[in-house]
């Protein structure tokens, strides 16, 4: 075996040093990727994609029950006619 080869070997027998550096790397990745200027650019626009859908949301359920509130006087004017022309 080459002394690469022997290096590799002796490194992949330490697999809990390995799992403790690579949560450290990863530790680190993910604190730069959260930090970065671009993910909150992301962050905001999606936050703002979220109030925006919320509030159309609110709208349409606004009309829904304006239409279902009109239907029913609609109706309830409906009935008293109907009583009052027999």
């Amino acid at each position: 075996m080459s002394d690469i080869e022997d290096f590799f070997e002796e490194i992949m027998e330490h697999d809990h040093a390995l799992a403790f550096v690579g949560g450290i790397a990863a530790a680190y990745v993910a604190k730069k990727i959260i930090s970065s200027q671009a993910t909150k650019d992301a962050c905001t626009n999606a936050v703002s994609k979220v109030i925006t859908a919320k509030k159309e949301a609110e709208e349409q359920l606004q009309n829904i029950k304006d239409n279902a509130e009109d239907i029913s006087v609609d109706a309830e004017v409906k009935d008293k006619k109907e009583v009052y022309s027999e």
